[in-house]
Protein backbone atom coordinates (compact mmCIF):
# COMPACT_ATOMS: atom_id res chain seq x y z
CA UNK A 1 0.00 0.00 0.00
CA UNK A 2 1.27 3.12 -1.38
CA UNK A 3 2.24 5.93 1.54
CA UNK A 4 -0.15 8.49 1.97
CA UNK A 5 1.50 11.94 0.90
CA UNK A 6 -0.85 14.31 2.99
CA UNK A 7 0.29 12.50 6.04
CA UNK A 8 4.47 13.36 5.57
CA UNK A 9 4.73 17.59 7.28
CA UNK A 10 7.41 18.19 4.98
CA UNK A 11 4.60 18.41 1.62
CA UNK A 12 2.37 21.34 2.10
CA UNK A 13 -1.36 20.48 1.41
CA UNK A 14 -2.64 21.99 -1.67
CA UNK A 15 -4.20 24.93 -1.83
CA UNK A 16 -7.98 25.19 -3.51
CA UNK A 17 -7.71 26.13 -7.22
CA UNK A 18 -8.58 30.13 -8.19
CA UNK A 19 -11.29 30.87 -11.19
CA UNK A 20 -9.16 32.02 -13.57
CA UNK A 21 -10.18 36.14 -14.61
CA UNK A 22 -10.30 37.23 -17.85
CA UNK A 23 -7.09 39.05 -18.89
CA UNK A 24 -8.32 42.83 -20.31
CA UNK A 25 -7.96 43.94 -23.74
CA UNK A 26 -4.87 46.08 -23.78
CA UNK A 27 -3.38 47.69 -26.81
CA UNK A 28 -4.68 47.14 -30.35
CA UNK A 29 -3.73 48.18 -33.63
CA UNK A 30 -3.08 52.26 -34.31
CA UNK A 31 -6.30 51.89 -36.53
CA UNK A 32 -8.25 50.34 -33.33
CA UNK A 33 -6.96 52.74 -30.83
CA UNK A 34 -6.99 56.07 -33.35
CA UNK A 35 -11.31 54.85 -33.53
CA UNK A 36 -11.01 54.31 -29.82
CA UNK A 37 -10.04 58.05 -29.13
CA UNK A 38 -12.07 59.18 -31.68
CA UNK A 39 -15.19 57.68 -29.82
CA UNK A 40 -16.65 60.59 -27.51
CA UNK A 41 -15.85 63.27 -30.92
CA UNK A 42 -18.63 61.56 -32.87
CA UNK A 43 -20.44 64.98 -34.47
CA UNK A 44 -18.05 67.30 -33.12
CA UNK A 45 -16.57 70.00 -35.00
CA UNK A 46 -12.75 70.15 -35.02
CA UNK A 47 -9.75 72.42 -36.88
CA UNK A 48 -6.85 69.54 -38.88
CA UNK A 49 -3.74 71.22 -39.45
CA UNK A 50 -2.88 70.55 -43.10
CA UNK A 51 1.05 68.94 -43.03
CA UNK A 52 1.80 67.44 -45.93
CA UNK A 53 1.63 66.64 -49.15
CA UNK A 54 1.53 62.80 -50.14
CA UNK A 55 2.80 61.83 -53.33
CA UNK A 56 -0.61 60.58 -54.44
CA UNK A 57 -2.34 63.64 -54.21
CA UNK A 58 -3.58 62.94 -50.86
CA UNK A 59 -2.88 65.01 -47.28
CA UNK A 60 -1.02 64.69 -44.01
CA UNK A 61 -3.30 66.25 -42.03
CA UNK A 62 -3.47 66.10 -38.02
CA UNK A 63 -6.59 65.73 -36.33
CA UNK A 64 -7.59 64.96 -33.14
CA UNK A 65 -3.35 65.09 -32.29
CA UNK A 66 -2.89 62.75 -34.48
CA UNK A 67 -1.35 62.88 -38.04
CA UNK A 68 -3.38 61.11 -40.49
CA UNK A 69 -4.12 60.45 -44.33
CA UNK A 70 -7.52 62.12 -45.88
CA UNK A 71 -8.23 63.42 -49.32
CA UNK A 72 -9.25 67.13 -49.32
CA UNK A 73 -11.25 69.37 -51.73
CA UNK A 74 -8.76 71.14 -54.12
CA UNK A 75 -7.48 74.37 -53.16
CA UNK A 76 -6.19 72.80 -50.26
CA UNK A 77 -2.39 74.41 -48.53
CA UNK A 78 0.45 72.93 -46.32
CA UNK A 79 0.05 74.62 -43.25
CA UNK A 80 -3.31 76.04 -43.40
CA UNK A 81 -6.19 74.61 -41.01
CA UNK A 82 -9.72 72.97 -42.40
CA UNK A 83 -12.87 72.14 -40.82
CA UNK A 84 -13.71 68.81 -40.31
CA UNK A 85 -16.59 67.26 -38.54
CA UNK A 86 -16.75 63.94 -37.46
CA UNK A 87 -19.47 62.14 -39.03
CA UNK A 88 -18.94 57.82 -38.56
CA UNK A 89 -15.93 55.87 -36.90
CA UNK A 90 -16.79 52.46 -38.94
CA UNK A 91 -15.14 51.14 -41.02
CA UNK A 92 -13.05 53.59 -40.34
CA UNK A 93 -13.09 57.51 -39.46
CA UNK A 94 -14.83 59.43 -41.72
CA UNK A 95 -14.49 63.30 -41.89
CA UNK A 96 -17.05 66.13 -43.46
CA UNK A 97 -14.98 68.85 -44.64
CA UNK A 98 -15.92 72.45 -45.01
CA UNK A 99 -18.01 74.92 -43.30
CA UNK A 100 -21.20 74.49 -44.92
CA UNK A 101 -21.04 77.28 -47.59
CA UNK A 102 -19.98 74.85 -50.49
CA UNK A 103 -20.64 71.33 -51.07
CA UNK A 104 -18.86 69.19 -48.21
CA UNK A 105 -16.63 66.33 -49.28
CA UNK A 106 -16.85 63.28 -47.31
CA UNK A 107 -13.33 61.51 -46.70
CA UNK A 108 -12.26 58.51 -44.68
CA UNK A 109 -8.67 58.52 -42.82
CA UNK A 110 -6.57 55.56 -44.30
CA UNK A 111 -4.87 54.59 -41.30
CA UNK A 112 -4.28 51.48 -40.74
CA UNK A 113 -0.99 48.65 -39.72
CA UNK A 114 0.05 47.94 -43.09
CA UNK A 115 0.12 51.98 -43.75
CA UNK A 116 -1.99 54.50 -45.42
CA UNK A 117 -4.47 52.89 -47.94
CA UNK A 118 -5.05 54.85 -51.36
CA UNK A 119 -8.70 55.94 -51.55
CA UNK A 120 -10.14 53.08 -53.51
CA UNK A 121 -13.60 55.30 -55.33
CA UNK A 122 -15.21 57.97 -55.41
CA UNK A 123 -13.59 61.53 -55.73
CA UNK A 124 -10.31 60.54 -53.62
CA UNK A 125 -9.65 57.99 -56.08
CA UNK A 126 -9.59 60.79 -58.91
CA UNK A 127 -8.39 63.07 -57.18
CA UNK A 128 -4.86 60.57 -56.65
CA UNK A 129 -5.72 58.83 -60.47
CA UNK A 130 -4.67 62.78 -62.03
CA UNK A 131 -1.89 63.95 -59.53
CA UNK A 132 1.40 64.46 -60.86
CA UNK A 133 4.07 61.93 -59.26
CA UNK A 134 5.39 63.22 -55.98
CA UNK A 135 8.85 63.37 -54.98
CA UNK A 136 10.74 60.17 -53.20
CA UNK A 137 10.01 61.95 -49.42
CA UNK A 138 6.31 62.55 -50.32
CA UNK A 139 6.37 58.60 -51.64
CA UNK A 140 8.16 57.06 -48.86
CA UNK A 141 5.69 58.81 -46.45
CA UNK A 142 2.36 57.82 -48.09
CA UNK A 143 3.56 54.40 -47.61
CA UNK A 144 5.25 54.71 -44.12
CA UNK A 145 2.58 53.45 -41.09
CA UNK A 146 1.13 56.39 -38.98
CA UNK A 147 1.13 55.46 -35.43
CA UNK A 148 -0.56 57.99 -32.81
CA UNK A 149 2.01 60.15 -31.30
CA UNK A 150 0.66 59.27 -28.49
CA UNK A 151 2.11 55.39 -28.79
CA UNK A 152 5.53 56.84 -29.50
CA UNK A 153 7.88 55.19 -27.16
CA UNK A 154 9.67 57.75 -24.96
CA UNK A 155 7.00 60.42 -26.32
CA UNK A 156 6.74 63.49 -24.13
CA UNK A 157 3.23 65.19 -24.80
CA UNK A 158 4.62 68.20 -23.05
CA UNK A 159 7.72 69.00 -24.76
CA UNK A 160 8.02 71.76 -26.87
CA UNK A 161 7.28 71.16 -31.10
CA UNK A 162 9.84 70.96 -33.44
CA UNK A 163 11.75 73.62 -34.95
CA UNK A 164 12.99 73.48 -37.97
CA UNK A 165 16.74 74.15 -38.26
CA UNK A 166 17.44 77.40 -40.60
CA UNK A 167 18.57 75.31 -43.39
CA UNK A 168 15.20 74.02 -43.48
CA UNK A 169 13.24 76.96 -43.45
CA UNK A 170 15.45 77.92 -46.18
CA UNK A 171 14.94 75.09 -48.63
CA UNK A 172 11.03 75.65 -47.39
CA UNK A 173 10.99 79.10 -48.55
CA UNK A 174 12.69 78.61 -51.51
CA UNK A 175 10.30 75.45 -52.78
CA UNK A 176 7.22 77.41 -52.27
CA UNK A 177 8.85 80.58 -53.46
CA UNK A 178 9.53 78.38 -56.73
CA UNK A 179 5.85 76.85 -56.66
CA UNK A 180 4.31 80.21 -56.04
CA UNK A 181 5.14 81.78 -58.96
CA UNK A 182 4.54 80.55 -62.71
CA UNK A 183 4.51 77.10 -63.47
CA UNK A 184 8.32 76.26 -62.52
CA UNK A 185 10.01 74.09 -65.84
CA UNK A 186 10.68 70.91 -65.31
CA UNK A 187 13.63 71.00 -68.27
CA UNK A 188 16.59 72.62 -68.79
CA UNK A 189 15.85 75.52 -71.95
CA UNK A 190 18.37 75.81 -74.02
CA UNK A 191 18.91 79.58 -74.65
CA UNK A 192 21.01 79.25 -78.07
CA UNK A 193 21.26 76.80 -80.65
CA UNK A 194 23.35 73.60 -80.65
CA UNK A 195 24.45 74.06 -83.76
CA UNK A 196 24.44 76.80 -86.58
CA UNK A 197 22.94 74.38 -89.36
CA UNK A 198 22.07 71.11 -90.13
CA UNK A 199 25.50 68.70 -90.81
CA UNK A 200 27.12 68.56 -88.26
CA UNK A 201 28.99 65.85 -86.79
CA UNK A 202 28.07 63.47 -84.08
CA UNK A 203 30.65 64.20 -82.22
CA UNK A 204 30.24 67.94 -82.01
CA UNK A 205 26.51 67.68 -81.68
CA UNK A 206 27.62 65.06 -78.34
CA UNK A 207 30.29 67.82 -77.55
CA UNK A 208 27.40 70.91 -77.00
CA UNK A 209 24.76 69.02 -75.69
CA UNK A 210 27.32 68.25 -72.71
CA UNK A 211 28.42 71.39 -72.34
CA UNK A 212 24.67 72.47 -72.54
CA UNK A 213 24.24 70.09 -69.66
CA UNK A 214 27.15 70.98 -67.46
CA UNK A 215 26.46 74.76 -67.86
CA UNK A 216 22.49 74.44 -66.92
CA UNK A 217 23.55 74.41 -63.17
CA UNK A 218 22.06 71.37 -62.50
CA UNK A 219 24.85 69.98 -61.39
CA UNK A 220 26.72 72.98 -60.09
CA UNK A 221 27.14 71.52 -56.30
CA UNK A 222 29.17 68.43 -57.81
CA UNK A 223 31.39 70.63 -60.24
CA UNK A 224 32.05 72.82 -57.03
CA UNK A 225 33.58 69.50 -55.49
CA UNK A 226 35.30 68.94 -58.98
CA UNK A 227 36.94 72.37 -58.40
CA UNK A 228 38.10 72.16 -55.17
CA UNK A 229 39.81 68.70 -56.31
CA UNK A 230 41.67 70.58 -59.06
CA UNK A 231 39.41 68.49 -61.78
CA UNK A 232 37.48 71.53 -62.88
CA UNK A 233 38.68 75.00 -63.75
CA UNK A 234 37.33 78.25 -62.53
CA UNK A 235 36.34 79.70 -65.57
CA UNK A 236 34.24 76.95 -66.67
CA UNK A 237 32.41 76.96 -62.96
CA UNK A 238 31.57 80.60 -63.69
CA UNK A 239 29.61 79.96 -66.84
CA UNK A 240 26.83 78.38 -64.59
CA UNK A 241 23.91 80.27 -63.37
CA UNK A 242 24.43 80.32 -59.18
CA UNK A 243 28.05 81.66 -60.31
CA UNK A 244 26.28 84.66 -61.92
CA UNK A 245 23.75 84.86 -59.50
CA UNK A 246 25.88 85.47 -56.49
CA UNK A 247 28.46 87.71 -59.00
CA UNK A 248 25.70 90.19 -59.60
CA UNK A 249 23.88 90.24 -55.91
CA UNK A 250 27.44 91.48 -55.35
CA UNK A 251 27.38 94.20 -57.48
CA UNK A 252 24.11 95.61 -56.73
CA UNK A 253 23.15 94.53 -60.26
CA UNK A 254 20.71 91.37 -59.76
CA UNK A 255 17.57 91.93 -62.19
CA UNK A 256 14.22 91.36 -61.15
CA UNK A 257 13.13 87.84 -60.17
CA UNK A 258 16.37 86.39 -59.59
CA UNK A 259 15.33 85.04 -56.50
CA UNK A 260 12.41 82.82 -58.54
CA UNK A 261 14.79 81.70 -61.10
CA UNK A 262 17.02 80.64 -58.20
CA UNK A 263 13.92 78.57 -57.11
CA UNK A 264 12.79 77.58 -59.75
CA UNK A 265 16.77 76.07 -60.44
CA UNK A 266 16.74 74.63 -57.11
CA UNK A 267 13.68 73.14 -57.72
CA UNK A 268 14.58 71.87 -61.01
CA UNK A 269 17.64 70.10 -59.15
CA UNK A 270 15.73 68.28 -56.62
CA UNK A 271 13.42 67.26 -58.72
CA UNK A 272 16.40 65.60 -61.62
CA UNK A 273 17.87 63.94 -58.35
CA UNK A 274 14.46 62.52 -57.04
CA UNK A 275 13.33 61.19 -60.58
CA UNK A 276 16.93 59.89 -61.64
CA UNK A 277 16.07 61.80 -65.26
CA UNK A 278 17.55 64.90 -67.07
CA UNK A 279 15.39 66.83 -69.61
CA UNK A 280 16.38 69.36 -71.91
CA UNK A 281 14.68 71.07 -74.71
CA UNK A 282 15.86 73.49 -77.35
CA UNK A 283 16.82 74.34 -80.89
CA UNK A 284 19.58 71.52 -82.33
CA UNK A 285 20.13 74.35 -84.77
CA UNK A 286 17.90 77.60 -85.70
CA UNK A 287 14.54 76.82 -86.51
CA UNK A 288 14.47 72.97 -85.20
CA UNK A 289 13.37 72.14 -81.79
CA UNK A 290 14.49 68.99 -80.10
CA UNK A 291 13.51 67.30 -77.18
CA UNK A 292 16.15 65.07 -75.12
CA UNK A 293 15.41 63.33 -72.26
CA UNK A 294 17.94 60.84 -70.36
CA UNK A 295 16.86 58.82 -67.72
CA UNK A 296 18.61 55.11 -65.30
CA UNK A 297 15.81 52.62 -65.12
CA UNK A 298 15.37 50.57 -62.12
CA UNK A 299 18.32 48.30 -61.30
CA UNK A 300 17.18 44.83 -62.89
CA UNK A 301 18.55 41.29 -63.06
CA UNK A 302 18.75 39.69 -66.63
CA UNK A 303 18.57 36.79 -67.46
CA UNK A 304 22.08 35.30 -67.90
CA UNK A 305 23.00 36.65 -64.42
CA UNK A 306 23.44 35.15 -61.46
CA UNK A 307 20.95 36.33 -58.34
CA UNK A 308 23.99 37.33 -56.14
CA UNK A 309 25.40 39.33 -58.95
CA UNK A 310 25.37 43.37 -59.05
CA UNK A 311 21.86 44.19 -61.24
CA UNK A 312 22.77 45.58 -64.49
CA UNK A 313 22.26 49.63 -64.81
CA UNK A 314 20.21 50.83 -67.41
CA UNK A 315 19.90 53.85 -69.32
CA UNK A 316 17.41 55.09 -71.36
CA UNK A 317 17.79 58.07 -73.65
CA UNK A 318 15.19 59.36 -76.12
CA UNK A 319 14.93 62.82 -78.54
CA UNK A 320 12.01 64.36 -80.27
CA UNK A 321 11.78 66.10 -83.61
CA UNK A 322 9.38 67.43 -86.07
CA UNK A 323 10.77 67.62 -89.45
CA UNK A 324 9.85 69.77 -92.17
CA UNK A 325 10.01 66.62 -94.43
CA UNK A 326 9.22 63.41 -92.19
CA UNK A 327 7.30 65.04 -89.70
CA UNK A 328 7.41 64.03 -85.76
CA UNK A 329 10.58 61.39 -85.42
CA UNK A 330 11.06 60.35 -82.09
CA UNK A 331 13.89 57.41 -80.94
CA UNK A 332 14.92 55.82 -77.72
CA UNK A 333 18.31 54.10 -77.16
CA UNK A 334 18.27 51.85 -73.90
CA UNK A 335 21.66 50.67 -73.00
CA UNK A 336 21.28 47.19 -70.71
CA UNK A 337 23.99 44.90 -69.72
CA UNK A 338 26.28 45.74 -72.82
CA UNK A 339 23.05 45.47 -75.22
CA UNK A 340 21.66 48.36 -77.34
CA UNK A 341 18.25 48.84 -78.32
CA UNK A 342 17.11 51.31 -80.34
CA UNK A 343 13.40 52.12 -81.30
CA UNK A 344 12.68 54.70 -83.68
CA UNK A 345 8.99 56.48 -84.20
CA UNK A 346 7.25 58.27 -86.93
CA UNK A 347 3.56 59.55 -88.01
CA UNK A 348 3.28 57.95 -91.29
CA UNK A 349 4.13 55.27 -92.71
CA UNK A 350 6.37 57.07 -95.82
CA UNK A 351 8.51 58.33 -93.31
CA UNK A 352 8.97 54.98 -91.95
CA UNK A 353 9.76 53.49 -94.85
CA UNK A 354 12.34 56.59 -95.95
CA UNK A 355 14.11 55.47 -92.24
CA UNK A 356 14.07 51.65 -92.58
CA UNK A 357 15.92 52.43 -95.70
CA UNK A 358 18.61 53.65 -94.05
CA UNK A 359 18.47 51.13 -91.23
CA UNK A 360 21.91 49.01 -92.66
CA UNK A 361 23.62 52.01 -92.96
CA UNK A 362 22.99 52.47 -89.02
CA UNK A 363 23.62 49.39 -87.96
CA UNK A 364 27.16 49.61 -89.75
CA UNK A 365 27.80 52.26 -88.01
CA UNK A 366 26.50 51.55 -84.24
CA UNK A 367 29.08 48.63 -85.21
CA UNK A 368 32.22 50.32 -86.36
CA UNK A 369 31.67 52.47 -83.06
CA UNK A 370 31.91 49.60 -80.94
CA UNK A 371 28.63 49.55 -79.91
CA UNK A 372 26.71 46.85 -82.36
CA UNK A 373 22.67 46.84 -82.52
CA UNK A 374 21.23 43.96 -80.20
CA UNK A 375 17.82 45.41 -81.81
CA UNK A 376 16.51 48.17 -84.07
CA UNK A 377 12.64 48.73 -84.59
CA UNK A 378 11.05 50.88 -87.02
CA UNK A 379 7.58 51.89 -87.01
CA UNK A 380 4.46 54.49 -86.47
CA UNK A 381 3.60 55.93 -83.10
CA UNK A 382 1.13 53.63 -82.87
CA UNK A 383 2.91 50.63 -83.08
CA UNK A 384 1.07 49.71 -86.31
CA UNK A 385 3.76 48.83 -88.88
CA UNK A 386 7.00 47.70 -86.85
CA UNK A 387 9.55 46.33 -88.78
CA UNK A 388 12.50 44.70 -87.03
Amino acid sequence: MLPRLDANPAIAPLAPARAVAGAAAVGGTPQELFQRSLQTLLGTSMQGQVMARLGDGSFLVRVAGTPARMQLPPGAQVGAEVPLTLIALDPRPSFQVGGGREPAVSVALAYTEAGPEAPAHGEGAAQAAGARPGSVAANLLGKAPLTPSALLPGFDAGAPPPVLSNTARAIASILTQAESGPAAPLAILGKTPLMNGPGATPAALAQNLHEALGASGLFYESHVAEWAEGKRTLPQLMREPQMAAAAAAQDGRAPAGADLASAQLINLQLHTHEQARVLWQGEVWPGQKMEWDIARDAPRHGQDERADEEPAPAWRSGVRFNFPLLGAVSASVTLSGGQVHIQVQTDSESSAAALRQHAGALERSMEAAGAPLSSLSIGLQNGAGDAE
